[in-house]
This record gives structure tokens, C-alpha cells and sequence, in this order.
């Protein structure tokens, strides 16, 4: 509840509201989420949102993976939890099994996040019925990528199949991420943030913030969208406009 402060000055009341910090959770305590992908770049970023978010975040990785243990200590002490766990996203009876490991062990799916690592989408596509079954009340499917990556056909296909079951398919991508000293091209980054109408080039953050608002009940009704989320970069390309 807020407080109320009442200073005299003269013969006008100067009032001063004290309020109490605002609960900015996004409603995902106790959501269970699979990151494909998820130790590194975006889908660490998205991990890592989710996790402070309350959500318990399943990372998938591959056995010649170096970042397991940095994901390890960035997702450390979050609100969420975090598991990591083998997967060949292209081996469809390993992705069943995982389904059906997730299914019994946590009881539910609720957000498959496929961090889009290649620009081959269509073992997606292969996965519709198990990863239908693994939503047991509604869900979100959110791919998050690149503008160069082939997600309009994806995200419209997998949008209709998977409405039947009350799951919302949708895609984040970007034209290009500033990952600080990972950069490969340092000065394509410092042109890009010149030309961005917003000042900057996107943060591997910004991503990550609107893959979690479209998991988010209010965002149910969000349904087979490619959201680019750039700063407003992508509109002066497409008018042809410069800065």
C-alpha cells in the first residue's frame, strides 16, 4: 500500500506519495520451458529471461558443447531453475523421447523456444504431433532467429497445426545482435548503431524481452506473427531512407 507524506509550506499542502516498488514478473513462476540451443547467444538470453522470470528452463545442448558451464553460473541463483539435457534436433525420435521424459518427469510442456542456430527449420515441422502431446493446457511455440532465416513458411504451418491444441506459434528475429566483445564485425555493428533511427543495434536482451511477453497469458491471442524487433532499423531499409 502506498504511504502518504504531508509537508506544510505556507498555505499549500505539498503531498508526497511513497509507493512500494511494483512486482515486474511477467506471470511464468512454475512455467516449464525447453530452449533449444540454449547456452549460448539468444538462447541463453532467452533462458536467462525466463529464469528470472520464475520459469524452470530446460537447455538443450550437444556433446562437443563448450558453454555448458558459463550457462551454468549465468542462470545461477534466478528465481527459475534451470536443467541441461542432450539433443540432436534433427533426430525426431530423440526429441520424442526428450518430449516424453518432460511429460513424465514435469508433467507438462508450456514454452518450446527453438533458438534457430541453422537456417533449416524443417525438422520443426517433423515434431508437430509429439510436441502437440507434450502441451497439456495451452502453450507457446516461439522461434527466435534472424531476418535472414525462412520463418514465415514455418510459422504459418505450425501455427495451424497447432492452434487445435490452444498453443500460440510465433517467431522473433532481428537483423543483426550486438554481442559486446563477441562481435565478429566490431565496425558493421558501430555503422548499423549510427544508421538505427533508435541509436543502437539490438542487445541479445532485447530479443529475449519480447519471446517472453509472447509467453505471457495476455499474449494467447498472438497467433502465427513474425515480430522483427530491431530498433526500427528494418524500416529505413525498407523505404529506402537513410539516417
Amino acid at each position: 500500500m502506498a504511504g502518504r507524506n504531508v509537508d506544510h509550506h505556507a498555505d499549500n499542502e505539498v503531498v508526497s506519495i511513497m509507493i512500494e516498488p511494483v512486482n515486474t514478473r511477467l506471470g511464468l513462476d512454475g512455467k516449464i520451458a525447453l530452449v533449444t540451443s540454449g547456452t549460448h547467444g539468444l538462447g541463453l538470453a532467452i533462458a536467462s529471461k525466463l529464469c528470472d522470470n520464475g520459469a524452470h528452463v530446460i537447455l538443450t545442448t550437444t556433446d562437443d558443447d563448450v558453454d555448458i558451464e558459463r550457462a551454468k553460473i549465468v542462470l545461477a541463483g534466478k528465481p527459475g531453475s534451470v536443467a541441461v539435457t542432450q539433443l540432436n534436433i534433427h533426430d525426431e525420435h530423440s526429441v520424442r523421447l526428450l518430449f516424453d521424459r518432460v511429460k513424465e518427469e514435469r508433467g507438462r510442456l508450456d514454452i518450446f523456444v527453438h533458438h534457430a542456430v541453422s537456417p533449416d527449420l524443417t525438422p520443426l515441422l517433423n515434431i508437430v504431433e509429439p510436441l502437440a502431446k507434450v502441451f497439456v493446457d495451452g502453450g507457446r511455440v516461439v522461434i527466435a532467429g534472424y531476418t535472414v532465416t525462412p520463418v514465415h513458411g514455418v510459422i504459418r504451418t505450425l501455427a495451424l497445426e497447432m492452434a487445435w491444441y490452444r498453443v500460440a506459434v510465433n517467431a522473433v528475429v532481428t537483423t543483426v545482435v550486438d554481442n559486446g566483445p563477441m562481435n565478429i564485425d566490431p565496425d558493421l555493428v558501430d555503422r548499423l548503431a549510427i544508421k538505427s533511427p533508435s541509436g543502437r543495434v539490438t542487445l541479445p536482451g532485447d530479443i529475449a524481452n519480447a519471446v517472453a511477453l509472447l509467453c505471457t497469458d495476455e499474449a494467447a491471442w498472438v497467433q502465427g506473427q513474425v515480430i522483427t524487433v530491431d530498433g526500427g532499423l528494418e524500416l529505413l531499409e525498407r523505404w529506402g531512407e537513410t539516417r
